[in-house]
């Protein structure tokens, strides 16, 4: 009886398990070739036959031996694919047809096998090799031929989503999606998408997904939205959206997106300050978008080491240069997480994070021909997920709302909280955080497992305590117009910072914290929460 391998496509390193009777290591590679490379990791007798498996590293040496033997894949059969074309299998399989050993056929399968996964159509993958006894020798008879059987077993073809999640702008959202999973065959997905915010928030978009676009490693995905992002409580404006946006990937960590949108910035309060309602009205964005990400965290809740960084860059106003509504402006930020552990045993880490970011107007924007940044492209700071013992978007420039009684009484009162006043229809707040075009921010915490053998529940969940300093600066450009050394002094000036502890509990969507903390520097106008502040947090300065 013949030697079989068997090896698991999914692993970094094959597995080797054989069947049948010991045979001499120098058997032909034509025999050799009769192994299997299968994503289930498991060999089966045939029926009837004893089965006696030799120790894998007794196996492994026999494999070694002939690895190198000349062995080629004269044909491969496919099975399992109802939707799927033969030809889009068939292409990632290419690659095994140039191999002239039975380990570059096995190495060549493995690959092929990650990129099937790759598509996200497929529940599991089994490529199987065994000699080719009808086929026989190719190259004139010099080499043995091996044929290649590989079983897939797809997905659904409809598939829904639902849950619950964190906007950016700390709004708890509802998400709803669904949509056909491969349904002309070539690993598409068309998907539809509902989100809800708590506030007056929502997105609904149609996307199509190609994976491995003309058989490149290129994943397109293009999709039509309209969204409505809601900053009335904080700001006093929302955002309605309406466009087109058409994203490539590669293989490596950088996309590219362009973005055409039609946007349209309104005061749903009727209360907003002078400097929003400057912003009020329609404007065309057309931008190219760049970002690139290396993650280097040994997981993504509660990591223990390792390191974090991105970059995302933006041009506004492709294709629209004379266009006085098109934005036009250069974007850029950087964000980087770095974490350490200090203590294993009880589990303490120390982390350090930064941000930083700009944004520069360019040409003429708007019916006065201005060049100031749009209040939706701006950046904003504070909050749990930026910068702690700070409300959120509490940081920066401001302007007072509309004047009321209430508002006067609060204005006299810089830095505290403004009491709510829903009982006559007046926003909570007195002033609209107007962002800025200049940002940093800075984190240094220390984090520790929550000690004691009654906590065991929480520690497997991932609580734990944390120390944090935090500090960060939030500039319209216009300040810095001066020179350099006029420019670091307004940088230092400006500069918030916070101290404090808390408990933390890390999950998927978010983190949620609850903090007790102090204010070390604030400035006039912001919004401050010295002592306790609880919140949750998408994006997280650890």
């Amino acid at each position: 009886m013949a030697t079989t391998t068997t090896t698991d496509a999914r692993d970094d390193d094959a597995s080797f398990t054989a069947r049948g009777e010991r045979r001499d290591a120098t058997s032909d590679a034509a025999d050799a070739a009769e192994s299997s490379a299968s994503a289930e990791s498991s060999a089966s007798a045939d029926a009837g036959a004893t089965t006696s498996t030799p120790p894998v590293n007794e196996f492994r040496a026999r494999y070694d031996r002939v690895r190198d033997d000349a062995c080629a894949v004269s044909s491969i059969e496919i099975r399992g694919n109802e939707r799927t074309r033969a030809s889009v299998i068939e292409r990632e399989l290419a690659r095994a047809y140039e191999a002239r050993t039975l380990d570059g056929i096995k190495d060549a399968l493995f690959a092929a096998n990650a990129r099937l996964y790759e598509y996200g159509i497929f529940k599991d993958v089994a490529i199987v090799i065994d000699a080719d006894h009808e086929g026989g020798r190719l190259d004139g008879g010099d080499v043995p031929g091996a044929k290649v059987v590989v079983s897939v077993e797809e997905k659904d073809a409809f598939h829904f989503k639902v849950g619950t999640y964190v906007s950016k702008r700390g709004e708890g959202e509802a998400e709803a999606t669904f949509g056909l999973r491969n349904p002309l065959g070539y690993g598409e997905k068309f998907e539809v998408e509902l989100i809800k915010g708590q506030n007056s928030s929502s997105t609904y978009s149609a996307a199509w997904e190609q994976p491995k676009l003309y058989g490149s490693d290129v994943n397109l995905d293009a999709r039509a939205f309209q969204s409505v992002e809601c900053f009335k409580k904080l700001s006093s404006f929302d955002v309605t959206s309406r466009g087109i946006r058409v994203g490539v990937a590669g293989d490596g960590p950088g996309t590219v997106d362009y973005e055409i949108a039609w946007r349209d910035v309104q005061d749903p309060t009727r209360m907003a300050s002078r400097e929003v309602r400057r912003q009020l009205g329609h404007s065309l964005k057309s931008a190219v978008t760049h970002t690139y990400v290396s993650d280097r965290l040994d997981r993504q809740v509660r990591p223990t080491s390792g390191y974090l960084w991105k970059i995302r860059s933006e041009l506004a106003g492709i294709g629209f240069m004379d266009n006085a509504l098109a934005a036009k402006f250069v974007k850029s930020e950087v964000s980087a997480h770095v974490v350490e552990t200090l203590d294993a045993s009880r589990g303490i880490t120390a982390s350090a994070s930064g941000r930083f970011g700009v944004l520069f107007p360019w040409g003429k924007s708007g019916n006065d021909g201005d060049s100031r940044t749009c209040i939706a492209d701006r950046f904003f700071l504070g909050g749990v997920g930026c910068l702690r013992q700070f409300e959120n978007n509490g940081v920066g420039p401001s302007d007072a709302r509309r004047g009321t009684k209430k508002t006067a009484a609060a204005e006299e009162s810089p830095g505290a909280k403004t009491p709510s006043s829903a009982e006559d229809g007046e926003p909570s707040l007195t002033r609209d955080a107007l962002g800025g075009d200049f940002v940093w921010s800075a984190t240094a915490a220390l984090q520790m497992d929550i000690p004691g053998e009654k906590f065991e529940a929480m520690r497997e969940a991932g609580i734990h305590f944390h120390a944090f300093a935090t500090a960060g600066t939030l500039l319209p450009l216009a300040a810095l117009s001066g020179a350099p050394k006029d420019a670091i002094k307004v940088v230092r000036d400006a500069t918030r910072a916070s101290l404090g502890v808390g408990i933390v509990w890390p999950l998927p969507i978010g983190q949620i914290e609850m903090n007790y903390g102090k204010v070390v520097r604030a400035g006039t106008n912001d919004r401050v929460s010295d002592g306790f502040q609880v919140g949750i947090a998408a994006h997280v300065s650890m």
